[in-house]
């Protein structure tokens, strides 16, 4: 067993559940949101849209980790290191497509921010904000535990 391999490779699934956790921290928003008022809420909002922003990047970052590493492990075998770098799993494919899923939740969660700075309805984009979230709540764990099965076959 190549420790060096295991350890390149067990960094993003390490990242990944510590970035599991913090989505569902801020996925508990929404409960939060119902139970705060006044400027307890104007605050925990604040920190939630700061929050989301920097999930944003997070998420990125443990993707770029995660396409890193399967580059080194190619080249450290010998592969090509593009050739290493295509998603050979479903798990591999999601990632990238849940990034996108991300981005187009944080530009909701931008549009609702605006809205309500600007005085305008933001209600609707707020459930549309939310509802999205859900969904990607749900893809989110779905491809963590596909990653947690893509473990066993890659290690």
């Amino acid at each position: 067993m190549d420790v060096v391999r295991v350890a390149i490779l067990l960094l993003h699934p390490l990242l990944a559940s510590l970035l599991l956790v913090w989505i569902w921290w801020q996925y508990s928003w929404r409960k939060k949101s119902y139970e705060l008022k006044g400027d307890e809420r104007k605050s925990a909002l604040s920190s939630h849209e700061k929050n989301g922003n920097r999930l944003v990047w997070a998420t990125f970052f443990v993707i770029c980790i995660a396409f890193l590493s399967r580059a080194f492990v190619g080249w450290r075998e010998g592969e090509a290191v593009l050739t290493s770098l295509i998603p050979g799993s479903l798990h591999g494919f999601m990632g990238p497509v849940g990034f996108v899923l991300l981005l187009v939740l944080a530009r909701m969660g931008r549009q609702a921010r605006n809205a309500r700075k600007n005085g305008e309805s933001f209600k609707h984009i707020a459930l549309r904000h939310g509802r999205a979230a859900d969904l990607i709540v749900v893809l989110v764990f779905l491809h963590a535990f596909l990653g947690f099965l893509y473990i066993f076959a890659v290690v």
